[in-house]
């Protein structure tokens, strides 16, 4: 069963830059950028939204949406060039060990079937958080193009369910978009001070 569905974890290992890990705790790694950060923006805007529910309009979720769909149509063509660039240039320091971290990815071995953990280098740790991006923005346009259509209200009956899904929805978009930006930010700048500071030799 496994065997059957090897394409599955191919088109699934876009998203390895999650699972890259170091040497530092929870709070002084990644996570913040990934889950903290975001988590913790996503949580207080729904909690504005929850207590003063008359300042957003009854069509803002479709025209948050819609605004997300239209910043990612310019935003994922940058993170395909920066992924583009990375996986080309050539330098020796891009393919040194990630400086100030232990950046490491558990890996499959064919040979010693067994995993285990591989040291990031620089430039992989930057094309994976490149084609992290571009891959979740690409998700966020399939996954808008396909929902923008549907309307739930007719299939969730009771007011209760209804509301309970759109809650739900808002609250995974306001997680998303907030991911998404402190992410790009996070790219931005390990491109500034990481890969920038590489002598060309």
């Amino acid at each position: 069963m496994t065997q059957m569905f090897w394409w599955f974890r191919e088109l699934l290992s876009c998203f390895k830059f999650i699972a890259i890990t170091g040497n530092r705790g929870f709070f002084q790694s990644k996570r913040v950028y990934e889950f903290v950060l975001p988590g913790t923006a996503a949580i207080g805007v729904f909690a504005i939204y929850l207590a003063f529910p008359s300042i957003f309009a009854p069509s803002f979720l479709k025209n948050f949406s819609a605004s997300v769909f239209q910043v990612m149509v310019f935003v994922v063509p940058f993170h395909l060039a920066a992924l583009a660039a990375l996986s080309t240039y050539q330098s020796t320091g891009l393919n040194e060990k990630l400086p100030g971290s232990e950046a490491q990815l558990r890996l499959w071995s064919n040979a010693d079937n067994d995993y285990f953990y591989h040291q990031v280098t620089l430039r992989q740790y930057a094309s994976l958080l490149f084609g992290y991006l571009c891959s979740l923005g690409i998700a966020y346009v399939l996954v808008y193009m396909f929902a923008a259509g549907i309307d739930l209200s007719n299939a969730l009956t009771g007011a209760g369910h209804f509301t309970f899904a759109y809650n739900a929805v808002l609250f995974v978009s306001f997680f998303f978009v907030f991911h998404y930006v402190t992410l790009t930010i996070y790219a931005i700048t390990f491109l500034f001070d990481k890969v920038n500071k590489i002598k060309v030799i």
